[in-house]
């Protein structure tokens, strides 16, 4: 809810909705500071996908202005982080606390901090290289 002291209005006296402000989604930030490392990592992400700076453990996802398509790029993002998330997670469970909690045991992020940059899939020896180039220029 943003308080205003007069609704905006067109000429035609319609509600101008270019003129509205825009909400303040960091105001619904309690700023619970996480305590584990999967929770820092998932506090990350909301304020990445959020477009946030500071998310807190008990902030709800939703309240903090995300929607169903957002939780797809929260999912994404945090499976790429090494964490087993789901949309269907988010909408349950809402808050950084309660996915970490959730979350299966296991390797889980191996870093405190999150990097947005993925381990490559295969790694290949130069040799190996070599051969996949060689075979891709003959086509």
């Amino acid at each position: 809810v943003v308080p205003l002291d007069a609704l905006p209005l067109t000429p035609s006296g319609k509600l101008d909705r270019r003129a509205l402000p825009a909400p303040d989604f960091t105001a619904a930030s309690g700023h619970a500071p996480p305590r584990t490392a999967r929770e820092k990592v998932l506090c990350g992400l909301f304020g990445e996908v959020l477009g946030l700076e500071q998310v807190g453990v008990h902030d709800d996802f939703f309240e903090l202005g995300g929607d169903s398509i957002v939780s797809v790029r929260l999912a994404d993002r945090a499976r790429r982080a090494g964490l087993a998330l789901t949309p269907r997670d988010v909408f349950t469970l809402r808050t950084p606390e309660g996915l970490a909690a959730a979350l299966p045991d296991g390797p889980g992020p191996a870093e405190a901090e999150f990097t947005a940059t993925a381990a490559p899939l295969v790694t290949l020896s130069a040799a190996q290289l070599d051969n996949v180039k060689a075979r891709w220029r003959s086509r």
